[in-house]
């Protein structure tokens, strides 16, 4: 059961994780996601209960189907967040028209469509990103054969971009900023330039537009 004490519990208990998913509303929609699924596979939830099915019926008052949505939908999210979109789902209603797209890039795909026809400021709802979900559905024939080069493509963009990213946070940090002033030797340095120098010759020599005759 829940501890009510006064007392914070530990990060990542049992009891930490609890709070966060019974309380879906306060928290964000990956948190919970993670925190049901720590409970889930670490298998935190005994001896209270017997199965991971009980322990959604009886503690949380939702189905395992409920529940293994809820994990599936704050997956989607962790997806979108990755791939670097501006704007997250925060419900699970506006993720679960995305688990009909079997692609992780088609789901990413959809998303951003959705919010590219959804007005500014608006959050988009469950029902307009139904609607780009049919709306690629009915394009799948033209994405898997006309358009596969472009997905292909964009996939390996998308990942590129993830991997930039955590590249240009560890050379913001402190640590490394201080090791390239006071430890690196000149070859260090000299390797580091080499190979950000191909990264953006590689990246301007992508043919992005169209070859005129």
């Amino acid at each position: 059961m829940l501890d009510t004490g006064s007392s914070e519990p530990e990060e990542d208990s049992y009891e930490w994780n609890l709070v966060r998913c019974k309380n879906p509303t306060l928290f964000e929609l990956i948190t919970v996601g993670e925190s049901m699924r720590a409970i889930r596979d670490g298998k935190l939830f005994c001896p209270g209960y017997a199965t991971w099915s009980d322990f959604c019926r009886e503690e949380l008052r939702i189905s395992l189907n409920h529940a293994e949505r809820r994990i599936r939908c704050a997956d989607i999210a962790l997806e979108i967040q990755r791939a670097g979109c501006v704007h997250l789902p925060f419900k699970e209603a506006q993720c679960r028209p995305l688990m009909r797209l079997e692609d992780r890039l088609l789901r990413i795909y959809a998303w951003e469509l959705t919010c590219s026809l959804t007005r500014v400021g608006k959050a988009p709802t469950g029902g307009e990103v139904m609607r780009a979900v049919r709306l690629l559905e009915s394009w799948r024939p033209a994405i898997e054969e006309e358009k596969r080069a472009y997905f292909e493509l964009r996939k390996m963009l998308y990942i590129s971009r993830i991997t930039i990213k955590l590249a240009k946070e560890v050379s913001d940090s402190r640590r490394f900023q201080h090791w390239l002033e006071h430890d690196a030797s000149t070859v260090e340095r000299g390797l580091l330039k080499t190979l950000v120098e191909d990264l953006v010759h590689r990246l301007n020599s992508l043919s992005i537009d169209p070859v005129r005759s």
